[in-house]
């Protein structure tokens, strides 16, 4: 394996977390939150700050709970 495959394998790519209410990429240096859905536990929903100040309601992909 040469220098130069050595360097590309080292580099990864990260995907910012996605808003579980409005859909929009949440970036590092935002105040969002995750936490597991309350009801079943299953799923990582991940809230931007916009929506957590405005009670936005999410909804979970496993057990459908709505949540504020």
């Amino acid at each position: 394996m040469s220098a130069e495959a050595k360097k590309l394998a080292i580099v990864e790519t990260i995907q910012p977390p996605i808003c579980s209410s409005c859909g929009r990429l949440i970036p590092p240096s935002e105040r969002g939150v995750a936490f597991y859905c309350p009801n079943c536990g299953k799923i990582l929903i991940w809230r931007c700050r916009k929506c957590r100040k405005l009670s936005i309601k999410y909804k979970c992909p496993a057990c459908g709970f709505e949540g504020p």
